[in-house]
């Protein structure tokens, strides 16, 4: 038990910290798209990189907080059934569906490993006019993916360990920021 406790905490902490700094993500796409913006608007000289750039850290930014989503449950859950239904029902519909979830991630993790790993070896760029090296972008997926099945692993145990026992054995103990539900004390 007392590894489990250490897996879920270690995976909560990892999740919480990397969502915080990725969220810093957002800071250089806002300036790029100002600068785009003036650039643009006010000067009549758009640049040709600012709007690749910018989608490149949207989708690091969308991929690599997954994980963190998934640790707040801010997915979107279809309510019409689960809702209704007690704290150990829940769980159990969570533990007979989370077999999509890691079908899903497992697959996209292996693809887009192997992806990465191509794009790392022939050194890929963009087709675009100036041809930004498109491989630190390709790596967020499969990073984001490991992040979300660790996360997902520690969902899947929480869950049954609710099935097993009827009360939330392992909460969660890290600041999650902007949820409606109570998340434990910071570690």
């Amino acid at each position: 038990m007392k590894a489990i406790e250490s897996y879920l905490r270690f995976t909560d902490w990892l999740n919480a910290k990397f969502a915080w700094i990725v969220a810093f993500l957002i800071c250089p796409m806002l300036l790029i798209m100002i600068w785009e913006i003036v650039m643009r608007y006010f000067f009549n000289s758009p640049s040709q990189w600012a709007y690749e750039i910018s989608l490149f850290l949207y989708g690091s930014y969308i991929v690599l907080g997954g994980a963190y989503t998934h640790l707040a449950d801010g997915h979107v859950n279809v309510d019409i059934i689960w809702g209704q239904l007690p704290l150990r029902g829940r769980a159990l519909l969570d533990v007979l569906t989370s077999g999509f979830t890691f079908l899903f991630l497992g697959v996209l993790f292996w693809v887009s490993l192997k992806l990465t790993i191509n794009s790392w070896q022939i050194g890929e760029t963009t087709m675009s006019h100036w041809k930004p090296i498109y491989y630190p972008l390709r790596t967020t997926l499969p990073v984001g993916c490991f992040l979300f099945l660790m996360q997902a692993l520690a969902k899947l145990i929480r869950d049954v360990m609710i099935v097993i026992k009827g009360e939330d054995v392992f909460p969660v103990r890290v600041q999650v920021p902007f949820t409606t539900s109570v998340h434990g004390s910071s570690v």
